[in-house]
């Protein structure tokens, strides 16, 4: 199961669909013999409250998607671009800490007890965003410098949670495109699946 945000969602900033081309697409393209489920939401963040739509908020919301999809054999988690946006008043610790409560979550035992296993976790770092950023007004707003900084150091803060849990990581080094410098594009999100369908063999054999 893929949990993430608009890039696992497949938005697409030029016409606000969304990408037949997808990564996770692309993956279930690629690992046909495997059942690829996506749960990505626009706006998802780790752990903060949206004021605007509080379904964002992803540890609120992991549990349920757990619960609705066992068994799961792995769990690819993609946030925390949306908890860097200027209104959550966060910094780069708080990934850190919104990473922590959201695994809390997933390693509850309480979801387990009809004998499912607790599925592997793989984390990928989210994309950096694009120095375009700063010529699109509504990223810029939402975002601004201090947003952008915020995801650039994530990689270090983020990897350190995937070591204190025994989980998979992995920094892709993916930029988003330069659209509205925030979201993936085809491009992206093929280079994306590319080296996730690499990771998730992986964490098969």
């Amino acid at each position: 199961m893929f949990f993430g945000d608009s890039n696992t969602w497949g938005y697409d900033p030029e016409t606000s669909l969304r990408f037949t081309n997808r990564y996770t697409q692309l993956i279930q393209s690629e690992l046909n013999d495997d059942v690829i489920i996506e749960e990505g939401l626009n706006g998802r963040t780790l752990c903060q409250n949206d004021p605007y739509d509080p379904d964002r908020n992803g540890c609120l919301d992991i549990k349920r998607c757990i619960k609705s999809h066992l068994p799961l054999d792995i769990l690819v988690i993609m946030l925390g671009t949306n908890d860097a946006k200027r209104m959550y008043n966060t910094n780069v610790y708080s990934l850190e800490k919104g990473m922590n409560a959201l695994l809390d979550k997933v390693f509850d035992p309480s979801l387990y007890k009809k004998g499912f296993d607790i599925p592997k976790v793989l984390i990928v770092c989210p994309p950096r965003m694009n120095p375009s950023y700063i010529k699109d007004p509504k990223t810029f707003a939402n975002f601004g410098k201090e947003g952008f900084n915020m995801i650039e150091e994530a990689k270090d803060y983020l990897a350190e949670v995937a070591k204190s849990y025994g989980v998979d990581f992995v920094d892709t080094k993916i930029m988003a495109g330069d659209y509205d410098g925030l979201h993936l594009q085809s491009k992206e999100h093929k280079e994306l699946a590319e080296q996730l369908i690499i990771k998730i063999r992986g964490m098969k054999s």
